[in-house]
């Protein structure tokens, strides 16, 4: 015959598998929130490494281009010189 305790042990074996069960899907659903965040996240770092490195290129170019003016009012400078000596 089954004892009173028994059946109330399985009761307690039953209900804390539930419980236990429960906690295993809400971790589950926590960890795959936490996956979609984590990738939302990498997107955007992506995304601003990239804006970054065309910020980037963009002033390495602008100094370039200033140095081609420089040099463009040097040679100005240098011909602006001569025209003087000639006079």
């Amino acid at each position: 015959m089954i004892d009173p305790t028994q059946i109330l042990l399985f009761l307690v074996v039953i209900v804390l598998t539930a419980i236990v069960v429960l906690i295993g899907w809400q971790i589950f659903s926590i960890l795959s929130e936490i996956r979609k965040m984590l990738s939302k996240v990498n997107m955007m770092v992506d995304g601003a490494v990239s804006i970054s490195g065309n910020i980037g290129k963009s002033f390495k170019d602008l100094s370039g281009f200033s140095e081609g003016v420089k040099t463009v009012l040097g040679f100005l400078k240098i011909f602006k010189r001569k025209g003087k000596k000639d006079e």
